[in-house]
């Protein structure tokens, strides 16, 4: 049932691994006649809905960097194709890595400039196919191409709605759970990231049965729930090897999702500090509401909260989700806004500009409440109106903290964004994350709460230069993570007090030991490690 929201509105071929006394360790198969792969088309990105035309009419230079997923990458259609990809790469010392929908930073997925005998890959065909494999009066089992995305993926010419694992699974009155913010990822790099949705009632693990994939000595590998290799490779950054297939038990049947999003002054917000307690109420309504996330626009003369909460819905009353920037001429505006605020603010740090940053971005927030109620994959993937892949592309350091430091955390935040520089133009995310299995989660055996500082892509400067106020401020808090597909602090990097190296992920990664020691096993050669991963974990050649 829904639950209400408690702040101030209301909403609502190889080898196996698993143990013979696990009840789960019967991989899944289907029968040829159930399979419906996806075409193997020249996997080109080309969008599909005119932003990439906007973004060009606003901003001339376009990216200063350029995208792996503009990149043509090799096209792997089957498993078969994978292995002897490998058997070549392992003769020619070569280094694979695989390319989704490229939505995490360029380095962690590829970084072809410091890794000269890189290959990248993008899976197709049978690798993005989709098939039910069982079911029962309260699950369907269904397994799916590690290649096929969760949603459209605006930048892949090939990926429909149709095709999506989401609608797929909706026509056959199943739903997952939990989204992220946005569904243009590959499953299986969704998966691999350590990426999660907002709640701690329910974790994209949860549904997660099996994970194929293909190590680094061509064999085929089927890491079952509840086995060791299953909680090393779900969060690996390709370093295990190649995610063929993903076996999902999802519950049926589908649901709505109802709530409501409004925008209130930081006063009026659950991150207010009662007087009585000296605590928000962050940390309550993170653990209590099935479904939130909040944006916080700290500047001196913004101070307002956008505040998303919902649950599920019983009602088949349709109210969609409308995210303001969904207007392409709307988040043209804003982008351009942004770009200009960021010049003033740092070429004429004064009142005058902080005052006109506070006067747009109240401009930009609704302060009206706007109630939704709408299919699953509609509604949690609350940012898929945004052209966050073009026009208004967003980076960010995404930073967990287990959920008992919420409220230092915020007095960090608070004290740091005093200085209007760091305070910027844009907005920071916080929403929480359901403990994980996954050895290299972030929320590895804990619930955490996340902060997401963003950085607005094409205005001038470098985002490692202004993540490091938070990672300076940050990285003493103890249990502090990061997400593996977002900027990272610099590799044996020093922030404040810390060095963010081997010892600090080891401390901050209990299982990390074991894991690099499997995933040497795993691929022994070496032919799924770039530079960025081999400095970042001290992996030797």
């Amino acid at each position: 049932m829904f639950k209400g929201i408690k702040s101030k509105f209301s909403g609502g071929g190889g080898r196996r691994h698993g143990g013979e006394d696990n009840a789960e360790a019967t991989p899944a198969e289907a029968t040829p006649a159930e399979a419906t792969p996806a075409e193997a088309t020249p996997a080109e990105a080309i969008p599909t809905d005119g932003r990439l035309k906007l973004q060009q009419f606003f901003f001339k230079s376009g990216r200063e960097e350029p995208r792996l997923a503009a990149t043509t990458p090799h096209l792997v259609n089957s498993e078969e194709e994978v292995i002897a990809l490998v058997n070549v790469a392992r003769e020619r010392m070569q280094v694979i890595r695989v390319i989704g929908s490229g939505h995490s930073i360029n380095e962690a997925v590829g970084d072809t400039g410091e890794t000269s005998n890189e290959v990248l890959i993008r899976l197709a065909g049978e690798l993005r196919s989709f098939r039910q494999v069982s079911s029962s009066e309260c699950t369907k089992t269904f397994k799916i191409g590690g290649g096929c995305y969760l949603g459209l993926n605006p930048l892949d010419e090939t990926s429909t709605w149709d095709n999506s694992v989401n609608v797929q699974l909706n026509n056959h009155d199943c739903a997952i759970p939990i989204l992220g913010g946005i569904t243009h990822q590959s499953l299986g790099g969704f998966i691999m990231t350590g990426s999660a949705g907002g709640s701690v009632a329910h974790g994209f693990e949860d549904v997660i049965k099996e994970i194929h994939f293909v190590n680094g000595l061509g064999e085929k590998v089927i890491a079952v729930r509840g086995t060791e290799i299953f909680n090393a490779v779900g969060v690996s950054m390709g370093m295990f090897g190649v995610i063929t297939y993903v076996v999902l038990e999802v519950p049926t049947p589908s649901f709505n999702v109802k709530g409501t999003e409004i925008t209130v002054s930081v006063s009026d917000s659950v991150i207010a500090v009662d007087p009585n307690t000296n605590k928000s109420n962050l940390q309550e309504t993170l653990e209590t509401q099935e479904y939130y996330r909040m944006l916080w626009y700290p500047q001196e003369y913004a101070q307002r909260v956008t505040e998303w909460a919902g649950g599920w819905s019983d009602s088949n009353d349709i109210v969609p989700y409308v995210d303001i920037l969904s207007a392409p001429v709307v988040a043209g505006a804003a982008a351009m806004s942004l770009r200009w605020s960021h010049w003033l603010l740092t070429n004429h740090p004064c009142e005058a500009t902080y005052k006109l940053i506070g006067a747009e971005l109240r401009l930009f927030t609704k302060e009206t409440p706007q109630e939704f109620n709408d299919v699953w994959y509609k509604v949690l993937p609350m940012d898929n109106g945004a052209p966050v892949d073009t026009i208004f592309d967003t980076s960010f350091t995404e930073l967990w903290f287990p959920m008992d430091k919420t409220d230092d955390v915020l007095d960090i935040l608070r004290s740091i964004y005093e200085d209007q520089q760091v305070a910027g133009n844009y907005a920071v995310e916080i929403y929480a994350g359901k403990s994980s299995p996954f050895w290299l989660s972030p929320a590895y055996d804990r619930d955490v709460m996340r902060v997401d500082p963003f950085w607005f892509v094409h205005q001038a400067g470098d985002p490692r230069q202004y993540f490091d106020y938070f990672w300076n401020a940050l990285l003493g808090v103890e249990g502090i993570r990061a997400h593996w597909g977002k900027y990272l602090p610099a590799a044996d990097g020093m922030y404040g007090d810390t060095r963010y190296d081997l010892a600090f992920l080891k401390k901050s990664y209990p299982m990390l030991d074991k894991w690099l020691e499997m995933r040497n096993a795993a691929d022994p050669d070496q032919i799924f490690v770039t530079e960025y991963w081999r400095k970042m974990f001290h992996i030797e050649k």
